[in-house]
């Protein structure tokens, strides 16, 4: 009797069959949710849009449920619930694939760091990171690349193309360990022959006077009730602004290290608004199992995020107009 109930115990914990689920259907499901269409699904993983069409009616018959709404009163079309709850399972799913795939190509070549960073602080962070790298490793090989947009290091990370990113902190969920490098705040550059660079005070964007803002960054400016804020420069990268202020096109809203501390051009003020600072973060993927120790890559942000606040985030430093007794600006 006891053996019968043996097998019934085992007969009820036997896993039921998989439905057959393939990764070219979760492929499909996530291109459709990203683009908002089966054109542009196509055309993102490289397809017909009649195969799209054709992986999710596959999905849908494995799955017995309708994932996406095609009706013509669900232009573009749309996720039924039960399409995203499935997609919330296939991000998951797929970023172990793509993990998986990064640590078996990797596995066929010589250790080599893949390192990014957002342009605003590779100036700063990426140098002292290569010098700690030679100094740690030094018969391995790093690459490394510079993005404007923290957005794409983020999903070059979480692929598996990067092991790790200088960037700031990822706003959506994913597969992410993030270890906190420096907190950098916003600063208002103006030419170093304005009005307001004469005044040397912290500056709110509503005081500006003819002074335009050309450019915001990355940072959120709340709505200040003033027609100053041109945004038409609004994704340019923050080098470029500064150009666009030496030539008295206007003031920036530009991240502090984006300033050389020798740039005698532009002086870089204090702002009055409740701009929130950016946080700067390495960021890793989870699963993934690099061929270089993780624990290394820790120790890389706090040294870096260091040695950086020592270098360049004393009160004394020239190009930033502090009040006494005000905080520095960079902080780890």
């Amino acid at each position: 009797m006891a053996s019968g109930a043996g097998s019934g115990d085992r007969a009820l914990l036997k896993p039921a069959r998989p439905i057959g689920l393939q990764v070219k259907h979760l492929e499909a499901l996530m291109a459709i949710a990203v683009e908002g269409s089966f054109g542009a699904a196509a055309r993102r993983l490289g397809y017909t849009q009649s195969a799209v069409s054709q992986q999710i009616a596959a999905l849908e018959r494995l799955v017995g449920q309708r994932l996406v709404d095609r009706s013509k009163s669900a232009e573009p079309p749309r996720l039924t619930p039960a399409g995203r709850l499935l997609l919330e399972h296939a991000e998951t799913i797929m970023s172990v694939v793509y993990a998986a795939e990064a640590d078996l190509v990797a596995s066929r070549r010589p250790p080599c760091l893949r390192l990014g960073a957002i342009r605003s602080v590779a100036a700063v962070l990426l140098p002292a990171a290569l010098k700690r790298f030679r100094e740690s490793y030094p018969e391995e090989s790093i690459e490394f690349l510079e993005r404007a947009s923290s957005d794409e290091l983020v999903e070059l990370v979480e692929r598996g193309a990067l092991d790790a990113a200088f960037a700031a902190r990822p706003t959506a969920a994913g597969p992410f360990d993030v270890h906190l490098v420096l907190t950098q705040r916003f600063v208002v550059a103006v030419p170093a022959d304005s009005e307001p660079a004469r005044k040397g005070i912290p500056i709110a964007i509503r005081e500006l006077g003819s002074l335009p803002l050309i450019g915001t960054g990355e940072a959120h400016v709340p709505d200040t009730g003033t027609n100053n804020v041109r945004s038409g420069f609004k994704e340019v990268d923050s080098r470029t602004l500064l150009a666009f202020v030496r030539a008295g096109l206007g003031a920036a809203l530009v991240p502090e290290l984006a300033i050389e501390s020798d740039d005698r051009s532009v002086v870089a003020l204090p702002v009055a608004d409740a701009v929130a600072p950016q946080q700067v973060v390495l960021v890793t993927h989870r699963p993934r199992r690099t061929q270089l120790p993780l624990e290394w890559l820790e120790d890389l942000a706090r040294t870096v995020g260091r040695d950086l606040v020592r270098s360049r985030g004393a009160p004394s430093s020239p190009r930033v107009r502090r009040r006494r007794g005000q905080t520095p600006l960079v902080q780890a």
